[in-house]
């Protein structure tokens, strides 16, 4: 095998020689200005001096400085800390006497399969005057967005026209409502929260997901009510189970109230301490007919979409009797109407 000839410079090659520039860092080479020597200013022509850095004058900048920033941040945490204090949302009763709830479960109200009929009876008990005031415990329109906007294909009711029928309703029982809760389907409409702009036009208290609110009377008596649209927790053996694990691990509100599942359950919690009892309800939904339930192969868990809850703040937190509860609102209405007589006999 022939041998690979040994490399050769470029001096063997018959090159020159290249010359390397020795770099001496760190050094000033000898006998060269640099551009940072202390020296004279140049002299203009007209004889002055010119200063090393020019004088900018410039437009300001869009951003806001570093203090303005941490000064808006801080003021933007407090306002969402008050938002979000459960302690923070009071309403004030006229007295200490009975009166009455009326939790309204996920309406759907634009959704084919819903019966306006049965939505209309239970609003119809709605009147501030008598104590009977209602909850929205969300979801009130299908508000089919991305994927399933071809849902809308099937519906007879256009989505614009969902929006005229909730300000339809809205105008009838806005006086009547306490407070509104934003379910799943409210939240997709993205940025734009229609819902909470309705309610708050109508003077109802809206959160979305979850809100918890202290009924406070005169003597000071409190009745605290917390809604959410869905809590965590799931159970094949009871429609309750996530209300009530709420309730065993802390939350000890007078009533929780839940919505989203489009089933019905009732309990009641007591604290092995204290004896206070806590009043749990599922509601399901004004939804009748569920071709998404049927696909599922969903077991019909539907009771009521709605309830009448009537309470009673002269009863102490340990009586079982504080809240009861009716799947009829005229039978509601009735029995509140009883105590509410009584006491004045």
């Amino acid at each position: 095998m022939p041998q690979r000839p040994p490399h050769r410079c470029g001096a063997e090659r018959g090159y020159p020689p290249r010359r390397h520039r020795r770099l001496d860092h760190g050094r000033r080479p000898q006998g060269r200005r640099q551009p940072n020597d202390d020296a004279e200013p140049h002299q203009g022509r007209g004889g002055e001096g010119l200063t090393k850095r020019l004088t900018v004058e410039s437009t300001p900048s869009r951003w806001r400085p570093g203090a303005e920033i941490v000064a808006a941040r801080k003021a933007e945490f407090e306002r969402l800390d008050r938002s979000l204090r459960h302690n923070g949302n009071v309403i004030h009763l006229p007295d200490d006497t009975p009166f009455m709830l009326v939790p309204l479960g996920d309406e759907r109200l634009d959704n084919s399969g819903t019966d306006l009929n049965l939505f209309e009876r239970w609003i119809a008990v709605l009147d501030r005057s008598k104590r009977i005031t209602g909850w929205s415990m969300g979801d009130v329109l299908d508000n089919w967005v991305k994927p399933l906007a071809h849902l809308y294909g099937n519906a007879e009711t256009a989505a614009p026209e969902g929006w005229i029928l909730l300000q339809h309703y809205l105008d009838q029982i806005g006086p009547d409502l306490d407070c509104s809760i934003g379910g799943n389907h409210d939240a997709w409409s993205g940025h734009s929260d229609v819902l909470a702009m309705l309610m708050e036009q109508h003077g109802v208290l809206h959160r979305n997901n979850s809100l918890r609110v202290r009924y406070r009377c005169p003597s000071g008596r409190e009745i605290t009510v917390h809604g959410r649209h869905s809590w965590p927790g799931r159970s094949q053996w009871s429609e309750v189970h996530a209300l009530k694990k709420a309730a065993r691990l802390g939350v000890r509100d007078t009533i929780l109230l839940g919505g989203h599942t489009h089933v019905s359950g009732e309990s009641v919690e007591r604290d092995p301490v204290t004896g206070k009892y806590t009043f749990v309800y599922q509601l399901a939904s004004f939804k009748i007919h569920d071709d998404y339930a049927d696909t599922l192969g969903l077991l019909d868990r539907h009771t009521s979409p709605a309830l009448a809850l009537v309470i009673d703040p002269r009863r102490p937190d340990t009586d079982p009797e504080l809240v009861k509860h009716f799947y009829e609102p005229e039978a509601g209405a009735d029995y509140l109407a009883f105590l509410r007589r009584k006491k004045a006999a």
